[in-house]
């Protein structure tokens, strides 16, 4: 007696409705991840141009303790594109209070940013 159902064919495999949403899932967490790498090479360029403003403040500082005492005086310089501007307090006739202001703008913002680095100087 012959069935009136249609007999499923031996195939196996994937319909084609699958294959778009499996696509289609894979395309969207390709451009999330595209995304965020995207955000991280800002994050970790900004970190290196505030570890050069860092290192430009200590390079001022090194050049102050090198100085003669009569040459410790405030004054501002561009290096490596990063903008500082020191004061000078000082404390007694051989110790200084150095506070050395950096500025320079992060790849991740538009906006300068500006740090202060604060240390003793004594010649």
């Amino acid at each position: 007696m012959p069935s009136s159902r249609r007999r499923t064919s031996g195939r196996r495999g994937f319909t084609l409705i699958e294959l778009m949403v499996t696509v289609f899932l894979l395309g969207v967490g390709l451009a999330g991840l595209v995304a965020t790498s995207g955000a991280v090479s800002r994050m970790m360029g900004g970190s290196s141009r505030e570890a050069t403003a860092a290192t430009v403040a200590a390079s001022r500082f090194e050049k102050l303790r090198g100085a003669a005492c009569a040459s410790i005086i405030a004054g501002t310089a561009t290096t490596r594109g990063v903008g500082e501007s020191w004061s000078v307090t000082k404390i007694n006739t051989r110790t200084f209070d150095v506070t050395d202001s950096v500025s320079f703008v992060p790849l991740s913002r538009r906006s300068p940013v500006t740090q202060a680095y604060r240390s003793y100087v004594r010649c």
